[in-house]
């Protein structure tokens, strides 16, 4: 099992009824508001490539999550039940959509989890698929001032997931899962606390050569090549879609790239 000091790396949210009521209010208005402009994208429609390169462009600030992680997770903070856990991040593009998905080993809360950009900058909508059943339940949130993704249920009942705070820390090398619940008083009952360190860390070695993926824009970790020329991704997700069609995903790449130098000349 994967030693992990919660009390070094984490410390326990104090969320304040009020805040986290107009919070739930306002994703709830902005939800119903861009429904049918993101009714595509939730039910995994092929959008155009201008679409799919602005939607990339909205989840990069999750890209941090990317990749394999190890860890332990606690009932409750402080608690004595633990148990081993491991996490799965990637990029998913299920009919040209980009998303960002995971899967949680083992699921005593969630079993995986699809996360896709909002309308408004810096939000993100998550349907995460529950243990107990096969229902779907809906998480509307932002990157808070903290620098992680809040992300609160759409519907808050008592003993049921209201709101789930994620987050990496020392240089991206380590992820902490926090979950609360509903209750029967106005405020959040404190859950489960996931901590992963990302497999292969070595924690001595802090500068490291960083390959850009020819999907994403993120941290490569795994080469491919086309027509003798190399090239790296980041996650599972990013290789399938490379592999489907390479030469559409070079091309944008490329086009990324050329922006990017005509960006930085006007400067």
């Amino acid at each position: 099992m994967c030693n992990f000091d919660f009390g070094q790396f984490f410390q326990q949210p104090k969320p304040q009824w009020k805040t986290i009521f107009y919070k739930i209010t306002l994703s709830c208005v902005i939800v119903a508001t861009c429904c049918e402009c993101h009714f595509s994208i939730l039910l995994g429609k092929e959008i155009s490539q201008d679409d799919q390169e602005a939607q990339k462009e909205k989840l990069m600030p999750l890209q941090n999550f990317i990749g394999g992680w190890k860890g332990v997770a606690m009932q409750k903070l402080g608690g004595s039940a633990r148990w081993s856990a491991e996490s799965e991040w990637a990029w998913s593009f299920d009919e040209g959509v980009p998303a960002i998905v995971f899967e949680l080993t083992p699921g005593r809360y969630f079993t995986s989890g699809r996360i896709v950009p909002g309308k408004e900058d810096n939000m993100f909508m998550l349907e995460a698929k529950h243990t107990e059943s096969e229902a779907v339940e809906t998480f509307t949130g932002f990157i808070d001032e903290n620098q992680q993704l809040e992300l609160v249920n759409d519907v808050i009942e008592p003993s049921r997931p209201a709101r789930l705070l994620i987050k990496t820390l020392a240089d991206n090398k380590r992820l902490v899962l926090t979950l609360q619940y509903g209750s029967n008083i106005k405020r959040l009952q404190q859950g489960a606390t996931l901590g992963y360190t990302r497999k292969g860390t070595v924690f001595a070695t802090r500068s490291r050569p960083i390959n850009e993926c020819v999907v994403t824009g993120g941290e490569g970790n795994q080469q491919v090549s086309y027509q003798g020329e190399t090239y790296w991704v980041c996650c599972k997700g990013c290789l399938s879609m490379f592999e489907d069609n390479p030469e559409k995903v070079i091309a944008a790449y490329e086009a990324r790239k050329a922006k990017e130098r005509a960006k930085q000349q006007s400067q």
